[in-house]
């Protein structure tokens, strides 16, 4: 064993690290290894993507394994433990986080592999972070075995971490669009030849600089080997096993971005308040307390409703032969919208409480507005997507209006 290798070993004994083979372990590793994240947190933001001590110790406390399913040899943790291990993690640097909720993915790309794909790729261990990127989506013929494949995909979250980068295709065959199981044009994710992948190191942001989200392509004409792909939009099946009934439940883990980030903006909007007012009671007015307040409320709901959101969904996944209806979707889906407009009032609230010193660069709230500024761009947090709501209490006339 190296040094370098005997010094991890210890350090991660020194966590008291648990074996990583039940989802209530992981994230009890989560909340060990936080204290190694605020260390790293400085680094990470300034070379955009996770430095190589944090990514080690997320590894090995199983952070990017939560979505492996049983049947693949995974934890197969529930879409609230998903939910809890991303926002512990952004609470305390938002671009972990965002590794977090985006490399667990993997575990449900892998979870669609044919099984002679999956077990060449992650038969040696789940260990594999994998990152992946579907818009623009690039280009796959069929031909003999696989495809060809060529693309330009953006903001590949994670991939600089990943050991397997995954780009979505639209899948063409003799030249014609070939349809998927919608009817629409089939849209599969192909897992890429290192080797063949340029980087294009394009990650230069506003705020979640740790997540590493740099573009890639494949400007040549690459064989992808069909083993090594999945369809990306299968049809919803409540046969299936718990975490591969419904394509739309990979990313939910993401919501734990807002929370967290919301949570971080809080507890410091509260610190610069705790030193005013040992400062001098005076210092501390009553539209501060307020301000405070609301938003301290705003977390608390925050994060009840997408524990409520993620609950009434693990409870259809895990029963068997059960399928999420329209409203369950919706409600699911548009969770990380309800958190998104939770973080935008926060963001405010804290900034107000702040005054204005969050301008200054030395103070920490300013790269937390910074960072979540930076997640309300996402397409996932867009107001829009509460349509989905409205739509299934349309169209279903559903009475259960209150989870």
């Amino acid at each position: 064993m190296t040094d370098t290798a005997a010094g991890s070993a210890l350090e991660e004994d020194s966590l008291g690290l648990e074996p990583k083979t039940t989802a209530e372990a992981i994230l009890r590793n989560t909340d060990r290894i936080l204290p190694v994240i605020a260390e790293e947190a400085d680094e990470i933001e300034r070379i955009a993507r996770l430095t190589p001590r944090a990514e080690r110790i997320m590894r090995a406390a199983g952070v990017f394994e939560l979505g492996f399913g049983k049947h693949r040899g995974g934890v197969e943790a529930t879409l609230r433990e998903q939910v809890e291990a991303t926002a512990k993690v952004s609470a305390i640097d938002a671009g972990a986080g965002w590794n977090v909720g985006v490399l667990n993915a993997g575990g449900y790309y892998a979870t669609r592999l044919p099984q002679d794909g999956f077990d060449e790729l992650y038969g040696d261990t789940l260990d594999h972070p994998t990152s992946g990127a579907f818009h623009p989506p690039g280009r796959a013929e069929v031909v003999d075995g696989g495809f060809m494949v060529t693309g330009n995909w953006g903001w590949g979250s994670g991939s600089y971490s990943a050991d397997y980068i995954v780009g979505g295709c639209l899948v063409f065959k003799d030249g014609q669009p070939m349809p998927g199981v919608s009817g629409r044009q089939a849209l599969y994710g192909l897992y890429l030849p290192k080797e063949a992948i340029v980087v294009a190191h394009d990650w230069q942001t506003l705020g979640v600089r740790g997540s590493g989200s740099t573009s890639y392509s494949i400007p040549e004409p690459t064989f992808v080997p069909a083993r090594h792909s999945f369809d990306r939009e299968p049809l919803d099946d409540g046969d299936k096993d718990p975490l591969n009934k419904s394509v739309h439940i990979a990313f939910f883990g993401l919501t734990g971005v807002a929370l967290g980030v919301a949570e971080h903006a809080v507890r410091l909007a509260a610190e610069y308040l705790r030193v005013r007012y040992e400062s001098s009671p005076t210092r501390v007015d009553a539209n501060m307390l307020q301000c405070l307040g609301e938003a301290a409320s705003e977390v608390e709901f925050a994060y009840a409703g997408v524990r409520a959101a993620a609950d009434a969904v693990d409870e259809v996944l895990f029963t068997p032969g059960r399928a999420l209806s329209p409203l369950e979707l919706a409600r699911m889906v548009t969770a990380n919208q309800q958190a998104a407009i939770a973080l935008r009032r926060v963001l405010n609230l804290a900034s107000e409480v702040a005054q204005s010193s969050y301008i200054l660069d030395r103070e920490p709230l300013q790269r937390v507005l910074r960072d979540g500024f930076s997640a309300l761009a996402h397409a996932g947090t867009r107001r829009a997507g509460l349509q989905m709501v409205g739509k299934a209490h349309v169209e279903s006339a559903a009475t259960d209006w209150v989870l």
